[in-house]
């Protein structure tokens, strides 16, 4: 199995929560899997000689994989992987998948998002709501609710350097009542994304991803293209 494909199995898997039994063997047997392989790390070298921008993305408690820059269309970034699936970001947030066994296909009113602000006037208490479409009929039409609970200056290590960014903690609030925790990094002198934890959906497990072609644009390690 091809090691960037293993965390969007673990996606597919996760619609065997409801036979525990056969969801605990099968997520047994993949640990034993992911456990020996610590993930993607690159290189200033390895990055620096990349044609494209990368991102790791982090699914739950799996190694990071490497997703590749494929197109930026309508101000969003898709990142694909060796695998075909992809994630879709839009200042930042994540608004669509493809690939996975449940896929969010469309978020309502992303105008509103704060995330779509200057980076400096994202503030405490700024909330937003979205209707969310999915691939499973079943959780279609559900609305989302998000507030910014607070900001804090706050160090980010990559690449060996600790970056100042600017860490904005928002609330999830999903239909079910259960709640999440999403969190931004932005790099403060620039405003630009370094780093997110989110979450999508109930059912989901938490995605980290991390713009390290970005952080090593800031280093001078990338020097093609421009902050994403």
């Amino acid at each position: 199995m091809h090691r960037l494909l293993r965390p969007f199995v673990y996606i597919a898997l996760v619609s065997l929560a409801g036979c525990s039994s056969t969801f605990r063997t099968y997520t047994q047997t993949l640990e034993l899997a992911f456990n020996s392989d610590e993930g993607v790390s690159l290189t200033n070298a390895e990055l620096s000689a990349r044609d494209r921008d990368v991102l790791y993305a982090k699914v739950g408690s799996l190694p990071n994989a490497l997703l590749v820059l494929a197109f930026i269309e309508h101000g969003q970034h898709k990142w694909l992987s060796a695998d075909d699936a992809m994630l879709v970001l839009e200042d930042g947030r994540l608004v669509k998948t493809t690939g996975f066994k449940n896929n969010l296909l469309y978020m309502s009113d992303r105008s509103s998002d704060p995330l779509k602000q200057k980076m400096t006037k994202i503030q405490a208490g700024l909330s937003w709501q979205s209707i969310t479409d999915w691939s499973e009929h079943s959780e279609s039409g559900s609305k989302t609710e998000y507030e910014v609970l607070h900001t804090e200056i706050s160090e980010l290590e990559l690449l060996g350097h600790n970056f100042q960014t600017k860490l904005v903690t928002e609330q999830v609030k999903f239909p079910d009542g259960q709640t999440s925790v999403n969190q931004f990094w932005f790099e403060l002198k620039t405003g630009w994304l370094l780093k997110s934890r989110q979450n999508i959906g109930p059912l989901w497990p938490e995605i980290e991803l991390v713009h390290i072609s970005t952080a090593g644009r800031l280093l001078g390690v990338v020097k093609k293209g421009s902050a994403i």
